[in-house]
């Protein structure tokens, strides 16, 4: 049961991907980012990681894919269709580089040996991640949201009437 739940997670989030880089517009590019996000949150789930899962469901759904939504929203300009046929001149190239990389990092996956160690996880790891990111990640922390909040800004400031 547990490897068809990881088969469908993997392939809702394996589709959702290919849509952030296939699909025409880029609003539905953001929603399918949004999709293979919790996908993404989902495996965690599943390894085992609930704190991780948690996290990349808060941090990156939460607030990362609406910071970006509301960014495309704000900006008409990023909204046309014309502009990003521009952007991607070559989609037949750069559908068959993508793909070759997939094969190639597909075939090293497969082929790999992959040693599953049991170790028990030590029962102070979530006080220790707390301590880092009120501690000795504060700082990156609080410049990664300045870095966010001026990108709203510069997003507002693009879409104003000239």
């Amino acid at each position: 049961m547990a490897k068809a739940i990881f088969i469908l997670v993997s392939l809702v989030t394996l589709v959702s991907a290919i849509g952030v880089v296939a699909l025409p517009k880029v609003l539905h590019a953001a929603l399918a980012l949004v999709f293979a996000l919790i996908g993404v949150g989902a495996l965690y789930a599943l390894l085992g990681a609930g704190y991780l899962a948690v996290v990349q469901v808060m941090i990156y759904v939460g607030a990362i894919s609406v910071l970006i939504i509301l960014a495309i929203m704000v900006s008409q300009r990023s909204m046309e269709d014309s502009q990003l046929q521009a952007f991607v001149p070559h989609r037949a190239v750069t559908a068959v580089v993508a793909g070759l990389l997939f094969v190639v990092l597909a075939g090293v996956s497969i082929g790999a040996a992959w040693p599953v160690v049991e170790t028990a996880v030590p029962p102070d790891t979530i006080a220790r991640l707390g301590e880092a990111f009120a501690g000795r990640y504060l700082l990156p922390f609080e410049v990664a949201s300045v870095v966010l909040l001026v990108s709203l800004v510069g997003a507002v400031y693009v879409a104003r009437e000239p």
